[in-house]
């Protein structure tokens, strides 16, 4: 869906639906057709997530590393703790009826730190390196989700 367009800036909108905790879901095709469709040549591509229990990153896409790095954040951030974000008898901020226990993903959305990205857009092409991909990272349960591509340049 696309949300902005004017010469040297376009906005589009992906809505989908994960299926796993801890999912990678590469986004590195997709984020080069928004650049295409763009038709903008030299400025920067902007990919951006608006849930608090994901993160947009850079980097392999390789299933061992993915693997290990799903082990690592249930080594450092478990599931199965005490997370004062899930205790509705002491939180009094933010809450919904339907909320989920979800602390464990928000913790480990601060690990990866990453709502956004930003690479260089160059002669028309996503500047990255030869291993690099644009993945989401879902880190709660499945659930639907959405992100943005905005692309600026000349």
């Amino acid at each position: 869906m696309v949300l902005a367009e004017s010469p040297g800036i376009r906005t589009e909108a992906v809505h989908f639906k994960t299926s796993a905790s801890n999912q990678f879901l590469d986004m590195t095709d997709l984020a080069r057709e928004v650049v295409a469709r763009s038709e903008v040549r030299h400025g920067q591509l902007t990919v951006y997530s608006p849930h608090t229990t994901t993160s947009i990153v850079v980097n392999e896409s390789e299933t061992g590393f993915l693997n290990d790095f799903r082990r690592a954040l249930e080594l450092l951030i478990p599931e199965d703790r005490y997370y004062e974000h899930d205790d509705h008898s002491v939180r009094t901020e933010n809450l919904q009826e339907d909320e989920y226990i979800n602390g464990h993903a928000h913790c480990r959305q601060l690990l990866t730190g990453n709502t956004s990205v930003t690479v260089p857009v160059v002669d028309g092409e996503v500047l990255m390196g030869q291993w690099q991909r644009l993945l989401f990272v879902e880190l709660d349960q499945p659930r639907e989700r959405r992100t943005f591509f905005h692309v600026q340049g000349v």
